[in-house]
């Protein structure tokens, strides 16, 4: 068991591993069981992926200039992630995925970790913005974004995995770091 949060532990916010795909599983379904409607991925589908597709999944995010996934590591389990991709088609836009941290460590100062790292990862590689999809209605996320800095787009969308509720466009400017 971990630490709970205030007892003397902090989670590392880091890149993931190549060789961490079975740990990427675990926590996308842990995910996908606590908040199914904060994804556009159904729990169903996502376990149903084969091993090996998450193993590639690790390998990519763990190296590729196009996408990421950074984890919230407490020396015993993962507690978090966040993840950012970059489309052929928008580069320079690159877009925040996967986001999610353990009810536990919740308004402990991770997700805001987690999603700094991101934004820094997307510097690197010399976006100019980032930006990202959050379901209508989900204040603790929506307060989290926009005190990050993100704001409303105008954009919206049917969330793919329930189409009943919508999703809603959010951006923020991203100061562009050379590697």
């Amino acid at each position: 068991m971990t630490a709970a949060p205030g007892a003397g532990s902090n989670p590392v916010i880091r890149r993931i591993r190549a060789n961490e795909g079975a740990l990427l599983r675990e926590i996308r379904l842990r995910a996908l069981a606590d908040a199914p409607d904060a994804f556009g991925s159904t729990f169903a589908d996502t376990a149903a992926r084969p091993p090996r597709t998450w193993a590639e999944r690790a390998a990519a995010n763990s190296e590729g200039k196009d996408s990421v996934m950074c984890v919230a590591d407490t020396g015993q389990r993962w507690v978090g992630l966040a993840g950012g991709v970059r489309e052929p088609d928008r580069p320079r836009i690159p877009e925040v995925v996967s986001m999610w941290v353990e009810p536990g460590w919740r308004r402990c100062g991770v997700a805001g970790r987690l999603l700094e790292t991101v934004i820094e990862w997307a510097s690197f590689g010399g976006a100019t913005d980032i930006r990202l999809w959050v379901t209508e209605g989900n204040a603790p996320a929506i307060r989290l974004y926009e005190r990050q800095g993100f704001l409303f787009t105008g954009e919206e969308a049917p969330l793919p995995s329930n189409p009943g509720l919508r999703e809603l466009a959010m951006t923020r400017p991203v100061l562009a770091l050379r590697t």
